[in-house]
């Protein structure tokens, strides 16, 4: 698989503080990359550094196999929507596109104006910007994030302001570009289990390390279902003696204070029943769904 940015041990500091450290990264070709971390933990930096809004410390960062005395050459094929996009409020909303086909070198076409229908900003493409909502700006962000059909697109929380509809719709669309215009699309976002949706990988950022990275089908084997039981701690031992000897039961996780998450295909009743044949009564005992949120708040020690 084509590999179109590579980041090699990227570290980025502002005076003491180290937003990125030692920090490495890869999107290939037809990817679409869910980026998560708390807030401060380098997400944005790494999107700016792809973006060239900032520059690296340190490191190296190769986009389209090119280094970055050309990297300017070809971000003419990406397109951007990092933090909170920024236009002419005294403009209306289509002078501010079509400035920005103009930096572009592109014409501004009907083929904009089906993307502006396509995130239902067409009716105020003639209103001035400074009378946008939040959400109305962020659809033209993602409209002109999009005009010159990118290679590669880089999105920074997209679903800021957008209502229920506007995120379903903005999921769809960018499942929609990923297949059809064989974009390339990094994606950040706190609503983890939305990226869960759409994601071909996913990367956990925190204190600007990247900490863990899952394919989607990685990612459906942590969210798949298990049983969650908890037992007294002190039956925790005899408990998973059972499991393991008398049930075979082998895909099982210990947590804290008598919990213990059951992956093995096998019926509630059995374990019941085995365990009150040996005087052992669960305190509960049911079907869990775990999710992307489930192992991020493991993976970052509880942080959110």
């Amino acid at each position: 698989m084509e590999k179109l940015i590579e980041c090699k041990s990227i570290t980025k500091t502002f005076g003491n503080i180290k937003a990125l450290n030692d920090l490495d990264f890869n999107l290939y070709d037809g990817d679409i990359y869910g980026l998560v971390g708390a807030n401060g933990a380098g997400k944005s930096t790494l999107l700016k550094i792809l973006a060239g809004h900032i520059k690296e410390s340190s490191g190296e960062v190769i986009i389209l196999s090119e280094n970055g005395d050309n990297h300017n050459k070809v971000r003419e094929e990406m397109g951007f929507l990092v933090e909170n996009p920024g236009f002419y409020s005294y403009m209306t909303g289509k002078k501010n596109l079509k400035y920005q086909c103009d930096l572009k070198g592109i014409n501004y076409d009907s083929e904009i104006e089906d993307l502006a229908k396509e995130f239902k900003i067409d009716n105020a493409l003639n209103k001035k910007v400074k009378g946008y909502s939040t959400g109305m700006r962020q659809r033209l962000g993602l409209v002109a994030s999009m005009i010159n059909r990118p290679k590669i697109l880089i999105l920074d929380e997209p679903i800021n302001g957008l209502d229920p509809t506007g995120i379903i719709e903005l999921r769809n669309f960018i499942l929609k570009i990923n297949k059809e215009w064989n974009t390339t699309i990094i994606i950040s976002s706190h609503i983890l289990n939305e990226l869960s949706l759409i994601a071909t990988r996913v990367g956990f950022i925190k204190d600007g390390h990247m900490v863990d990275e899952l394919t989607s089908e990685e990612l459906k084997e942590r969210s798949k279902m298990c049983i969650k039981l908890i037992v007294e701690n002190e039956d925790s031992s005899k408990v998973i003696a059972i499991l393991e000897e008398e049930l075979k039961i082998t895909d099982y996780k210990v947590l804290s204070d008598g919990e213990i998450e059951i992956y093995n295909d096998i019926n509630i009743i059995d374990i019941q029943r085995k365990l009150a044949s040996h005087d052992i009564y669960p305190k509960s005992i049911s079907n869990k769904e775990n999710s992307l949120e489930d192992y991020y708040i493991e993976l970052m020690g509880g942080n959110k």
